[in-house]
């Protein structure tokens, strides 16, 4: 069995059943979607139609929001006095989409207003010195930052003492001292009466933009959707209902720039959901800000001319492309380091390159932790620099704030919270950093092997999957933290037409039906376990929709999956390389001498003989067979003590000499030999052996095994290299001597073992395993 990745926790074992059968009934649904419903929370027909159908009724008012009324205020004084006033930004798709949102707004009023993105590399994030230094110089009197800000008192207070005022709207972590600016617009102002926590940097900007102009801003629904869901914030309470009518906005298609990157991304705007905004636009959005400059990015979203927005959203799709082979290349390298010997014994991981982008550190981060299970830093080190910067990613169980905020003294700069970090060293620091990552994760109780909770719905069959049912779940969207997108159990699937996909064979793709595929990113190492013979998998997924040159069919996303039983892999070969010793495992050599070849190939102890495999409990253990054995007998006899079968076993069943293409001897073939010796005076053996065997048309293989016959029936001498037929011997059945009885277990072994189909040869070590 190869176990899963994930602690399957299946809900529905939660909910009421007569719940359930109350919302069948009286909404006249299926009783997958009144699961689903009554799964979060709902009880009643009433309570499902509002949740079903989200409204402006659930949201709040603006005007709740900490210092609202000072915010609207000062800027409205500045737009009557004609001050300028600039927009200050962050560079991710949350800040990107605020910095629109705040624009537009105000552009729409008649503000003298600009805007200004920090640059990722050259200001950070959040207020910057020398960039409110430049903004003030160019004549700004009102700085209105967005999606930052709170913790930035200094530069603030420093530009607050030249005579500028500074409205904050932000939604990160509260410090300890807060800037003492114009107004603080934050969900979470401590004593603040907004009833909702949870509302990203594009939210909290778009509630100010209502506030001022009075009335709500609905053609801006679109750009806080794009910037809520980029952010991953909880869609519950008023952010479902404003992402939901923010998607509605988007299907419209009426900014040109949105309308044009779309179009590149291959989506279907008409039908957008939340998922394509989540893994397709807002990625686009963020690549920005991680390999150019993400001020394209306002501009894209806010022109109305359709050329400057198709020209925006190439090169927006260009820095796209240059950030997928950014983090392609760098995940190349980080993932040899993460699979390195001693890195497979660490919890947490700290991985380093000089060269390595800053701006991608923390997706490598991300895919590590996903492949590894393990929290996992990033490290990048430009040329002729002695500071490494880096991003780190964390898991529920694993505190990284906590872990890295002991050590502050190893750091140049730090900040985050318990699930990602950014930080700077110096390089010679990285050794003690990993040191005392390992510390922290002995201190925190975590091993790296605790398996992470994965939610799953209910069970379904593959016949259960239709589009019809795909788009009943997307009543239930948008999904996101507090409303996940419904994940399903199907039990005992077979795989078929396996295969890798993508320019590295990174990805897989399978079927479970000639009409369903199943698709799994960077899970491609998993197509040879798939693929083996009769192959019966446990596997989570989510439904999706795949159009393609305008058809549309549903199909299954991976999330986990769990192969039951012992995984047959059919890799039999005659010739044997360095590569066939990569796998990791016990390697099971019959042959002692080919055993004595390939240790050294092996990390110690793993190349064993047959002795050894009978006290071995391989259970979740990956065998691999080298050579054929003797016999089928001595096959298996390797699993007939109690301990469980292994998650795989390959066969490689190296022959350098076939009994099977030999042929064993007729009787035909024996009277022949008897015949022809009894003919002979004597015969130098062995070196007239090959003279005998043209002259009986016998190959050698078998003719020295006839010759072993006769001499253990007592039909033929061999002294001094003379072979000698002896007279007067008893009539004796030359297939039940020692020699021909062991040559035949061979003969048969090499039959079914090397020389039948795979299916035959899956379907007998299969046998072999049934009492396990």
């Amino acid at each position: 069995m190869i176990e899963a990745r994930y602690n399957w926790q299946d809900q529905s074992a939660k909910v009421d059943q007569q719940v359930v059968q109350t919302l069948q009934d009286e909404l006249a649904i299926s009783k997958t979607m009144a699961v689903l419903l009554a799964e979060r929370g709902i009880a009643d027909a009433q309570a499902a139609r509002d949740f079903l159908n989200p409204s402006l009724s659930a949201v709040h008012d603006p005007r709740l929001l900490h210092d609202m009324d000072q915010a609207v205020e000062r800027i409205e004084t500045a737009v009557a006095n004609g001050e300028k006033i600039t927009v200050y930004g962050d560079y991710d798709a949350d800040g990107i989409t605020s910095t629109a949102v705040m624009y537009e707004a105000l552009t729409g009023i008649g503000a003298d207003v600009d805007y200004y993105v920090p640059d990722r590399f050259k200001d950070g994030y959040g207020p910057n010195q020398a960039a409110y230094d430049r903004i003030i110089a160019n004549g700004t009197k009102l700085i209105v930052t967005v999606d930052n800000g709170v913790s930035g008192k200094q530069v603030i207070e420093s530009a607050i003492a030249q005579g500028v005022d500074v409205v904050i709207t932000d939604h990160h972590e509260l410090p300890a001292e807060l800037p003492k600016a114009t107004a603080i617009v934050h969900p979470r102002y401590p004593g603040s009466r907004y009833p909702f926590p949870d509302l990203s940097g594009v939210g909290v900007a778009f509630k100010l933009v209502w506030a001022l102009q009075e009335e709500f801003p609905e053609e801006m629904l679109d750009l806080l959707a794009i910037g809520e869901i980029a952010d991953v914030v909880s869609v519950t309470d008023e952010n479902r209902a404003l992402i939901s009518l923010g998607i509605q906005e988007l299907r419209q298609g009426m900014r040109p720039g949105l309308h044009a990157l779309i179009s590149l991304a291959g989506v279907n705007e008409s039908q957008l959901t939340d998922q394509e905004i989540g893994f397709t636009i807002a990625p686009r959005l963020n690549a920005l800000g991680r390999v150019a400059n993400a001020n394209a990015g306002v501009e894209l979203l806010t022109t109305l001319d359709e050329n400057r927005g198709r020209e925006l959203a190439e090169q927006v799709e260009a820095a796209n492309q240059e950030r997928r082979q950014l983090v392609d290349d760098i995940m190349t390298a980080a993932k040899k380091q993460a699979l390195s010997p001693a890195n497979q014994q660490r919890p947490v991981l700290v991985l380093a390159g000089h060269g390595w982008h800053q701006g991608v550190l923390g997706i490598v981060a991300s895919r590590i932790m996903d492949d590894t299970g393990k929290p996992t830093i990033v490290a990048g080190i430009n040329e002729d620099e002695e500071v490494a910067k880096a991003s780190g990613r964390s898991l529920p169980g694993f505190n990284l704030f906590q872990a890295l905020d002991q050590h502050r003294d190893l750091f140049t700069a730090f900040g985050g919270h318990p699930a990602a970090c950014g930080l700077s060293l110096p390089e010679e620091q990285l050794g003690a950093l990993q040191e005392a990552l390992v510390a922290e994760a002995a201190e925190q109780g975590f091993t790296g092997k605790q398996k992470q909770p994965l939610a799953v719905a209910t069970g379904l069959a593959v016949g259960d999957v239709t589009e019809q049912l795909y788009q009943q779940l997307q009543q239930l969207g948008p999904f996101g933290p507090g409303n996940d997108q419904p994940a399903f159990l199907f039990r005992d699937v077979q795989p078929t037409n396996v295969k890798t996909m993508g320019k590295d064979n990174s990805h897989l793709k399978f079927n479970l039906s000639p009409q369903l595929a199943v698709v799994a990113f960077n899970q491609g190492n998993l197509a040879p376990l798939l693929a083996g013979q009769g192959t019966t998998v446990d596997m989570v997924a989510k439904l999706s929709i795949n159009e393609w040159q305008g058809k549309r069919q549903v199909q299954l996303m991976l999330e986990d999956i769990q192969i039951t039983g012992t995984v047959i892999l059919d890799r039999r070969t005659n010739h044997l390389t360095p590569h066939h010793f990569e796998m990791p495992g016990y390697y099971l050599v019959y042959n002692d001498r080919l055993r004595q070849n390939i240790a050294p190939h092996l990390p110690a102890g793993t190349a064993i003989s047959p002795v050894e495999a009978g006290k071995i409990d391989f259970a979740n253990e990956r065998l691999t067979v080298v050579d054929c054995p003797a016999d089928l007998a001595a096959f298996k006899a390797l699993f007939a003590n109690d301990s469980a079968a292994p998650a795989i076993i390959r066969l490689l069943l190296y022959e350098a000499n076939s009994i099977y293409l030999a042929g064993l001897p007729t009787r035909t073939d024996f009277a022949s030999l008897y015949r022809f010796l009894a003919q002979q005076a004597s015969i130098q053996w062995p070196q007239q052996r090959s003279a005998v065997s043209r002259y009986l048309r016998i190959n050698e293989v078998r003719l020295n095994l006839m010759i072993s016959v006769f001499s253990e029936a007592g039909f033929v001498t061999i002294k001094d290299g003379v072979l000698n037929l002896v007279a007067d011997v008893q009539k004796t059945d030359l297939k039940q001597t020692d020699h021909y009885q062991a040559r035949l277990a061979q003969y048969q072994a090499e039959q079914t073992l090397l020389f039948s189909d795979a299916g035959t040869v899956a379907e007998w070590v299969s046998q072999c395993l049934k009492k396990n």
